[in-house]
């Protein structure tokens, strides 16, 4: 079998920010290592190191605060990315790469480390459609959410972390999306990563060996260690505990990890703070707050959370795609979102993945000789992905996080037959694309689809309309986790108001993906960035008086 071909790091890579930091005393404390309980104290804590974490630890730190960040996941930086599959996902992902719906339907790829999702996500940035900000001014009472408003802090994220259209290379699993929509008459357009100096190496899910991707790790932190705040690793947070009256939080209690980042080691952690900072995430986020027996009114915490539920279709081609190397995401189709009514039939957003081994190897129901066939010819498959904009119809009210047996967390995300109408008719406009853009054969991820896959669109779609569309047939993944804290004005809609506040918890805000009240209909990650530093910015004045709190350090 020929060995995929793998862009070289380069020989002189740059300087990791990490170590250079624990050299010069940066606070950096491994919770695996602790002997003994500890509690401290200090003017903020932030839970959860993505995103949102990050840009609230840059913004508060350099108010003069004394900040500290609480990670379940591992450091691991530049100095660590080798581009190993069989290291980077058990090290970096949650539950290994494995974590699913509870009745299994939904894969979802969702980060664990420091840096959060900023660290192991393909780069990819939009600012938040109008039509979305519109709906959630409209339905939620978000006045404060208009495209005017919000296009400032976008603005200003976009220059803090280099976020403008691809100028490179264009891959040629990329290219089978702008060709095949060429043909067929239907638009697109270039992704704005966040990178600076990327040689396009492929592997941005596994971490940037070379610090291009403008991630969390390499730009906020830093910032924000340099700057006084302490970082805690492999510490897991357990629950709040509040005052008589559960209206502000008294302390949050944590559970320090065992080396393997798995279990409990024994001892306990508590941090005390003037205010608490949640971003760990949609589902981690619901859970804490449930684990924490936190108050509930109107019934709204962990609902509305929201996955895009996005479905794949394969192609083979007669020339080598290898869809392992390049950037993996620069472009983008909305042909079938532009014009869709947000209330209507849902519509889905065009995009790639990148193709790695262990990835495809373990995606088909092959065995034997035909996965063999498949890994010989691996560099010559290309697979686009769409992805549902749900949440915005009565039957679209997406999942409910719940808690296990043993206070972790899962999502029950029970799919309306209108959306997976939407995900056949999402897989369909997927085929037409490829036989358009030339493949030879084109193949369903659906487990009663034939194996061998299409020759002609013809039979493709009528095969697809055939096809009962249920959970458990159609192979569904997600790697945006969005809502579950959602955003309201009005507190029996939602867990926070418009800036991010808990409605009934005064020293408690939520800067991550779960206060959006719907799904987006595009990635999330510049949208948690406009939100959380607009937030952080109000945070800082109405909490700490402090009027200058915004992001200054230049992305040049």
């Amino acid at each position: 079998m020929p060995i995929p071909q793998v862009v070289p790091i380069p020989s002189k890579k740059p300087v990791d920010p990490w170590v250079v930091g624990k050299r010069a005393g940066w606070k950096i404390i491994d919770a695996s290592t602790l002997t003994a309980d500890r509690t401290a104290t200090f003017d903020v804590a932030i839970i959860g190191t993505g995103a949102g974490g990050g840009l609230t630890a840059e913004m508060l730190a350099a108010s003069g605060l004394k900040v500290v960040l609480i990670e379940e996941g591992p450091l691991k930086s530049s100095s660590d990315f080798n581009m190993k599959e069989s290291e980077a996902y058990p090290a970096m992902y949650q539950e290994n790469l494995a974590r699913r719906t509870v009745d299994g339907g939904v894969g979802i790829l969702q980060g664990r480390t420091v840096g959060g999702g900023t660290t192991v996500n393909w780069a990819t940035s939009f600012r938040t459609a109008p039509q979305v900000l519109e709906h959630w001014q409209r339905v939620y009472g978000l006045t404060e959410y208009t495209k005017a408003k919000m296009d400032p802090w976008f603005a200003l994220v976009e220059k803090r972390l280099s976020i403008k259209p691809w100028s490179g290379q264009v891959n040629a699993n990329n290219g089978i999306l702008s060709t095949g929509l060429s043909r067929l008459g239907l638009s697109w357009g270039l992704i704005s990563p966040n990178v600076k100096g990327c040689a396009a190496l492929g592997y941005c899910g596994l971490g940037c060996p070379i610090n291009a991707k403008q991630s969390m790790l390499v730009t906020s932190l830093p910032v924000a260690m340099s700057l006084g705040a302490t970082l805690y690793t492999r510490l897991r947070a357990l629950n709040y505990t509040f005052n008589a009256a559960k209206t502000a939080i008294t302390g949050i209690v944590c559970d320090a990890l065992d080396p393997s980042g798995l279990k409990p080691s024994g001892r306990k952690v508590t941090i005390k703070a003037r205010h608490y900072v949640q971003a760990t995430s949609a589902i981690n986020g619901p859970a804490l707050l449930m684990r924490s027996g936190a108050p509930d009114p109107h019934g709204t915490l962990g609902k509305r959370t929201f996955l895009h539920p996005s479905a794949s279709v394969g192609g083979f081609y007669n020339n080598d795609i290898a869809a392992h190397s390049g950037l993996p995401q620069s472009i983008y189709s909305d042909a079938y979102l532009d014009n869709v009514p947000l209330t209507g039939t849902p519509g889905w957003k065009l995009e790639v993945a990148p193709l790695h081994p262990v990835l495809v190897a373990g995606g088909p129901t092959y065995f034997g000789e035909q996965h063999a066939a498949l890994m010989r010819n691996y560099n010559k498959y290309g697979v686009t992905i769409s992805f549902v904009r749900d949440g915005f119809m009565s039957d679209s009210v997406g999942g409910s996080v719940v808690l296990r047996a043993d206070g972790s967390p899962a999502l029950d995300y029970p799919l309306s037959a209108t959306v997976l109408e939407s995900i056949r008719q999402s897989i369909k406009s997927q085929g037409a694309v490829h036989f358009a853009a030339g493949a030879q054969r084109v193949f369903i991820g659906h487990i009663d689809a034939n194996t061998a896959g299409y020759t002609d669109n013809a039979s493709f779609q009528a095969a697809v309309d055939a096809l009962p569309m249920v959970t458990g047939r159609v192979r569904l993944n997600s790697a945006h986790q969005m809502g579950g804290c959602g955003m309201s004005a009005d507190p029996t809609k939602g867990v926070v108001n418009g800036n991010g506040r808990h409605h009934q918890i005064t020293n408690l805000s939520v800067h991550d993906a779960s206060v959006f009240p719907t799904s987006l209909g595009l990635n999330p990650q510049e949208t948690i960035w406009g939100i959380t530093a607009r937030n952080t910015a109000k945070l800082a004045l109405d909490i700490y008086g402090l009027r200058n709190c915004t992001l200054t350090t230049p992305a040049e």
